[in-house]
């Protein structure tokens, strides 16, 4: 739970800096920004579970003489340990983003590695192959004595600094690229190896659209895996209802992998807390964090918390809707099409069930029957976005829902289950 900068970054470079023109997408991403989103955390949701502030693609300039990355001082002129300090201060976490390979500007210099008497040169294919999903970079050869050395120092140096969290990019099989002739697999393994070595507890994400083939694999290779694209709309709003919509599929072909000691399904930013700008109605994103919340994916606010309107303060500081993602117990779909429920049971003997209109023009009346969650007899019922007893309901529970609406319920048995 926490923010990411990446939604902010990209929506400043279309927008903001210079509408003419798009700009660098880490323009945005400075120390100070940073830390005036770690107040703001603080200020508002941090009681509600939110701790990570991670920093996507932008924040690197260049690299050490052990090829080490090292951040931009024009925008971090502290560096990263300082950073980190103050966002631990704060009683957050930090986190940062990295790609597969080697810079192929490394090359040329050709540097030690730390610790080792091997130079980069020394472990990555020849002649090079690419390295991730964007075709770039130089792919290391993980049989070659110093491969692993290379990644534990990056890991170690991240330690240092007091990283939390690292998001491994572009990452294949996945990313648009299944056909693995780019096979990012080696790579998330020692990025795991290498974090346990480094004694520091990172989370290790890996993204983007990873391929479900492989689901074993990255569940336990990473604590969290990118089931979708993103989620920005990269044009005049954070992210729109169609790419929200595009995650209901992925949610569900996934939604038996998710779970303790098994990783979890990762659905990108939540874009939902300035207004207009984020490009979804208040019933859509309402729609959007029920169905978060019932994944157990991630919640990760994306925009800038410094201009945080109302409305979405309080769909992502409802405790009652987190405490179904921080449950760990992801939902499956029941009733697909464009009127969808999903259930999951609770540990109490409870169920948690969810209910989506994704119809783009007509409301829908909608229902679940005890029968559909093997419940014998009456059950209450608890809606639990508008913390409201509905009352015990003999046979089933139904509801008047708009275009892209949901409602999101607890459905206590009152006799016993089938």
């Amino acid at each position: 739970m926490g923010w990411s900068s990446w939604s902010e970054q990209v929506f400043y470079s279309t927008n903001i800096a210079n509408p003419s023109r798009h700009t660098q997408y880490m323009d945005w991403l400075t120390a100070a920004r940073v830390e005036t989103q770690s107040r703001m955390m603080h200020l508002y949701l941090q009681k509600h579970g939110y701790t990570y502030i991670n920093l996507d693609s932008g924040w690197k300039g260049g690299y050490d003489s052990n090829g080490r990355p090292l951040p931009d001082f024009r925008r971090f002129p502290k560096g990263m340990k300082d950073l980190a300090q103050y966002i631990h201060r704060n009683g957050q976490k930090l986190g940062l983003y990295t790609i597969p390979g080697v810079d192929e500007s490394l090359l040329v210099k050709n540097p030690l590695i730390s610790g080792t008497s091997y130079h980069l040169r020394d472990i990555v294919f020849m002649p090079v192959r690419p390295a991730n999903a964007w075709g770039g970079g130089a792919k290391i050869d993980y049989s070659k004595p110093g491969a692993q050395q290379y990644i534990n120092s990056i890991a170690a140096q991240f330690a240092d600094w007091g990283v939390d969290f690292v998001k491994l990019d572009g990452v294949t099989p996945g990313s648009d690229q299944n056909d693995v002739t780019i096979d990012a697999r080696d790579d998330v393994a020692a990025w795991h190896k290498a974090i346990i070595r480094s004694g520091r507890p990172i989370w290790l994400e890996v993204s983007w659209s990873l391929d479900h083939d492989y689901a074993v694999f990255w569940g336990t290779r990473s604590n969290g895996r990118r089931i979708t694209g993103d989620i920005e709309s990269y044009g005049a709003t954070f992210t729109n209802w169609h790419d929200v919509a595009l995650r209901f599929d992925a949610a569900s072909v996934w939604s038996g992998d998710a779970g303790r000691g098994l990783g979890w399904n990762d659905l990108d930013s939540l874009d939902l807390v300035n207004g207009i700008a984020d490009g979804l109605t208040d019933v859509e994103k309402r729609t959007c964090m029920t169905l978060w919340a019932l994944s157990c994916a991630p919640l990760y606010c994306g925009g800038d918390m410094d201009t945080m309107d109302p409305v979405g303060l309080s769909m992502l500081s409802n405790d009652e809707v987190i405490a179904v993602d921080q449950a760990g117990r992801p939902a499956r779909r029941i009733a697909p099409g464009m009127q969808q429920v999903w259930r999951t049971p609770n540990a109490d003997g409870s169920e948690t069930v969810g209910l989506f209109n994704l119809d783009d023009q007509a409301a829908a009346a909608m229902s679940v029957t005890w029968a559909q969650l093997g419940i014998q007899g009456s059950a209450k019922v608890r809606d639990l976005w508008h913390h409201k007893n509905m009352g015990i309901m003999p046979l089933g529970y139904s509801v008047l829902l708009p275009p892209h609406g949901s409602c999101l319920l607890k459905v206590v048995p009152q006799t016993k289950q089938i």
